[in-house]
């Protein structure tokens, strides 16, 4: 081969082919860390979906002893809780005779054990739920007992105890929302031997304040303990604008109301709850199963 043909043969070497076609160019497969940050995200996204709500077994709320026997004490009592719910909604939204701050929060109580408080706040939180202007909040505020939240299934859930104890947790953690439509609750959580300082403290108004949403309109209601038998239960009190305070009739002597009553403030709104009546439906002052009272001191047997 000649110098020149040579020379031809290297300049056809030099001169670039034609271009490759998309399709053939290669694709780099994922590097094993993009596989694992995809995949970790996947699992983000499905840890922060919001658990599927909690059953409330109305069978087991009878049984434990929290919800009315037979369709016909059920309509007795829904009647006569409508009575009761409403000075309580009116309070809320600021149509009561007078106003009456933190009116959201509702606290069920009673002078001693025994008289009914536990029934009265879980179907009044059942009640109020079926307001369409309101979701409910039902706070299980009983520490030594806990009824409701055994009676719901949520012992040893975290709680309302576990969120004042730990700063760290956000109150909204312990919300539990359940197939009752507007129905939400928080259960008890881990006792703590320094309940009443605990209920006491700055961290529990700020729970609270999270636990009513704040600016939504929800109604907190809790259950809590008898007010002379807990030092809490006056405590916990404390914090709330509304009082229902069952008293059993023909079992609570006129000086364990007194007593009672003098443990709240005359800023709240007190409604005195006959419970127990052996009257009939007929004589009864309400023709139903309760009756909800103005702020009274009772003279007599309650």
């Amino acid at each position: 081969m000649s110098i020149v043909e040579k020379a031809v043969e290297k300049l056809r070497n030099l001169q670039p082919g034609p271009p490759a076609s998309p399709a053939a160019e290669a694709v780099p497969a994922p590097s094993a860390s993009t596989i694992e940050r995809l995949s970790g995200r996947t699992h983000t996204d499905q840890a922060t979906e919001s658990p599927p709500p909690w059953h409330v077994d109305l069978v087991a709320l009878e049984r434990a002893g929290l919800l009315p026997a037979g369709d016909e004490a059920n309509d007795r009592l829904a009647n006569e809780l409508r009575r009761i719910k409403l000075p309580l909604m009116d309070n809320a939204i600021g149509k009561g005779a007078k106003v009456v701050p933190r009116a959201g929060r509702i606290v069920v109580t009673s002078a001693v054990p025994g008289e009914g408080k536990s029934f009265t706040a879980m179907n009044l939180a059942l009640s109020l739920a079926r307001e369409v202007d309101f979701d409910v909040l039902l706070v299980d505020g009983d520490i030594p007992k806990s009824h409701i939240t055994r009676a719901l299934g949520l012992d040893g859930k975290p709680g309302l105890m576990d969120v004042l104890v730990d700063e760290r947790r956000q109150p909204a953690e312990v919300i539990v929302g359940t197939d009752v439509p507007n129905l939400l609750v928080v259960p008890v959580g881990r006792r703590h031997p320094l309940t009443t300082e605990l209920f006491g403290s700055l961290r529990m108004e700020h729970v609270l304040e999270e636990l009513g949403g704040r600016h939504l309109r929800r109604l907190v209601v809790f259950d809590s303990s008898p007010l002379l038998a807990t030092p809490e239960s006056q405590v916990l009190a404390s914090h709330m604008g509304q009082v229902v305070m069952v008293v059993a009739a023909g079992r609570t002597g006129q000086h364990a109301v007194d007593s009672a009553l003098q443990s709240l403030s005359e800023e709240q709104y007190v409604g005195l709850l006959l419970n127990m009546s052996c009257l009939p439906a007929s004589e009864n002052y309400y023709n139903t199963y309760y009756g909800l009272y103005p702020r009274v001191h009772l003279a007599g047997e309650a």
